[in-house]
This record gives C-alpha cells, structure tokens and sequence, in this order.
C-alpha cells in the first residue's frame, strides 16, 4: 500500500481482506466452527485496531503505516487462535485471551513504527511482547482456577507460528532436494555424520560456505537422530573422499600433521575428557583419536584427520 495519508486507510475493507486470506491457512486439523472463530475474530479485532488508528487525532501515521500495524494484528490473532484452539481452551474464555494479544500487538508495533524502528528489530520485539502478554493471560486462568497447571503448560507449549515456520523449510528443503542429484544428496548426508557434534559455532562457520539449497539440505540431516543407521559407513568414507567436488573451496591438508596434532592434544590432555568427547562419534573417529592413545596410526583422509584436530582443540581449552 503507498505512504498515502491515514484518512484513506479502508479499515473495514482491510480487516475483510486480512480474514479472507486466514481462512485459507487454517491448518487442517482446525474445525469449520473453531474456523469460524478464526475468521471472525481476526475481523472484528483487525477493523477496531484500524478504526482507532484512523480516529486518532494529530495522528503522524500514514496509510501504509496503519496497514502494517493492522497485518501484524491479524497475524498474531491468528496464530494465538489457533494455539488456544489445539490446547484445548473454551470458547468463552479465547476473546479475553486474544484481546490481550491484540492489544498488546497494537501498543507495541504503534509505538514502533512511530520510531520508525526497522522491520526486523519491530517483529522481534512484537514476538516477545506477544509471549509475555499471552503467558500472562495463561498464568491468570491458572491463578483463577480455570486451567489446572498441566493444561496451563500445554497451552504455552503451542506454537503456530513455529509450526508454520518449520513446514515452510521443509517444504523448500524437499524442493532443493528433489533438485539435487543423489550424489550430492548422499556428501552432504556424510558431511551431516561427520561435524553434527561440532560446536555451535564451528557448525555455522561451515554452513556459511554452502549456497542456500544445500544448507538448507545439510542442516535436515545434522537434525535427523538416526542419520548415522541410515548411511553405509563405506560409502559415507567415500563421498568424503570426493567431497572436494562439493564443497564450495578446496582445503588441502597434511594426514601427518593433523595426526601430530591429534596426538599432542591427547597427551596434553585427560584421557577421561577426551574419551567423553569421541564417546558419541564413530567407531572411525573414536579409534582414529583412540590411536595416539597407544602411539600408533589410524589412517584416515587427510581432511577429515584435519576436521578431527581442530574440533579437539575447540573442545579442549
């Protein structure tokens, strides 16, 4: 909507429009009366937030403004209803719940947008006032006898918006997938075996040297438990192996010098915190490391020996 002036804001006709695209995102388990509730209320809360927004005097806001305040509304009622909904709340007790919502959304995205705070740090703040607000209004019915504590706690535990979110992805990551070949599908696959017990910070250094696709593809497998049962450990050896082909620059590393440092790290370090360490790692990587041990060798690639070494001395302070 263009940065027009505020008196052409069509409340009513943007509440209808925000609730009419709601009613085609309802998930499937939703209800058509639980449906309706939806629908309904995101217009009636969506036209009294523009029609106070249009109302104000000496307001500095202009249309595109009050539309963005109004839309943030409408996706946060929706989202807190559908919450409220699966956590099995009452009907007569969700407008109380969701005109904190509202109101809270409203209080804050105005006074935001007046800053003209930028977008990303204005959804941020909205998220976590909108938790706090509805955390609140749980905690309320708890306090009045309404909600015992467990129905309490099922009822914060939901996530729409989460929910949404983690579809989207997966969603994509099946497009990027169905777009790959199988052999990059399986490298990126060991790659996930390999550094899935890096550390945080380790992991998102490495991610940051793949394209969009196969990031996205890497960070499914580094969240799937059984990964390692599903893989051919042969394989897998040979898809790191050839990961040069895949991996976005070339690393060339010294097997000697990586086992060198392997072994000093053991030496300088307590068996017992470094057993912990390559406890959960593969029988590969645990005799690798289990090797310098006994002062012997395990002969592995060069890059993954090299991998192994520098997540030791991550590890290892």
């Amino acid at each position: 909507m263009a940065e027009t002036d505020l008196k052409n804001f069509n409340s009513d006709a943007f509440a209808k429009d925000l609730s009419s695209q709601a009613s085609q995102v309802v998930p499937n388990d939703i209800k058509q009366p639980d449906k309706d509730f939806i629908v309904d209320i995101i217009y009636r809360f969506c036209k009294m937030a523009g029609d106070a927004l249009v109302g104000e005097e000496n307001s500095k806001l202009n249309a595109s403004q009050a539309s963005l305040i109004t839309q943030f509304i409408g996706e946060w009622i929706f989202h807190k209803s559908v919450d409220i909904i699966r956590a099995g709340i009452e009907l007569k007790y969700r407008e109380a719940i969701l005109q904190k919502v509202a109101f809270t959304v409203f209080d804050i995205a105005k006074r935001a947008v007046e800053k003209d705070l930028p977008q990303d740090q204005l959804i941020s703040l909205v998220e976590a006032q909108v938790k706090k607000s509805f955390a609140k209004a749980m905690e309320d019915l708890k306090s009045r006898g309404i909600l015992t504590e467990q129905a309490t706690q099922n009822a914060l535990s939901q996530s729409n918006i989460d929910a949404m979110a983690m579809q989207q992805v997966e969603e994509e990551t099946a497009k990027d997938i169905a777009m790959m070949s199988d052999s990059k599908i399986i490298k990126l696959a060991s790659l996930a075996v390999l550094i899935k017990n890096f550390p945080t910070e380790k992991l998102r250094n490495i991610l940051q040297k793949f394209n969009k696709p196969e990031r996205d593809v890497l960070m499914k497998y580094l969240k799937m438990p059984d990964l390692e049962e599903k893989l051919d450990e042969g394989a897998t050896m040979r898809c790191l192996e050839e990961m040069k082909s895949t991996l976005p620059e070339a690393i060339v590393v010294s097997y000697d010098k990586a086992h060198k440092k392997i072994c000093k790290i053991v030496k300088n370090s307590s068996k017992d915190e470094v057993l912990n360490i390559i406890n959960k790692e593969r029988p590969l990587i645990r005799e690798l490391v289990g090797a310098c041990f006994l002062n012997k060798k395990k002969k592995v690639p060069a890059h993954i020996a090299d991998i192994v070494s520098k997540y030791l001395e991550e590890k290892i302070k």
